[in-house]
């Protein structure tokens, strides 16, 4: 559950791969391989953005030679990356230098404010508990501030982020679901989201 979770944070598929990449078949690691090389900050996504989006491209050729389970695996675990390059690419383009000067600051900022401790020896709820409060935490972080230092790609990070949200949500079983906590129900729903990242207060 830990690892679909992680899909709607920038971290997404390199994070999902480092934490289960022994979940992974040999051909889906070797895929995206150049994509979990990458450093995993919004700093580095906009200052390599055609570098990025042709690792992406790079992997999504390679997988096409794995099986169709494969390939809807790394189609899931590339979800961040697909929407910024594929998607939301032309919508995004005119915006990419000045998201690329002010991811700096929002990524240290955001780290900031949403870095949670969590113990070792914490139970495996509470630890998922901190993990979805730290996700919901970081979306509304970087998309007020990038939006903030960015205004006329406020829209299309919304869509972005909310497009993020119901794919996520797609994904999960309803029984899942059901037995998730709040704080991991919270960052499933859409409208929930919405309302916490256009609140500004």
């Amino acid at each position: 559950m830990l690892g679909r979770i992680s899909l709607l944070v920038l971290v997404a598929g390199a994070a999902a791969y480092q934490e289960k990449k022994d979940d992974l078949s040999p051909c889906v690691s070797e895929c995206i391989q150049p994509l979990a090389k990458m450093e995993r900050s919004f700093a580095y996504i906009f200052n390599n953005f055609e570098k990025v989006c042709e690792g992406l491209e790079s992997g999504a050729h390679c997988v096409m030679k794995c099986g169709g389970e494969d390939m809807q695996r790394f189609h899931q675990l590339t979800s961040f990356y697909r929407l910024y390059c594929i998607d939301y690419e032309e919508e995004l383009e005119p915006h990419v230098s000045c998201l690329a000067r002010a991811s700096q600051g929002s990524d240290k900022e955001c780290k900031r404010r949403c870095a949670m401790k969590v113990e070792k020896q914490h139970e495996k709820e509470k630890k998922l508990k901190h993990a979805c409060s730290s996700i919901e935490c970081s979306t509304v972080c970087y998309y007020q501030l990038l939006s903030e230092e960015c205004p006329n790609a406020q829209d299309v990070l919304l869509n972005v982020n909310l497009r993020q949200i119901s794919e996520m949500a797609s994904t999960i079983d309803p029984k899942a679901h059901g037995e998730l906590g709040e704080e991991c129900k919270h960052i499933h729903d859409r409208e929930y989201m919405r309302r916490k990242l256009l609140d500004r207060r």
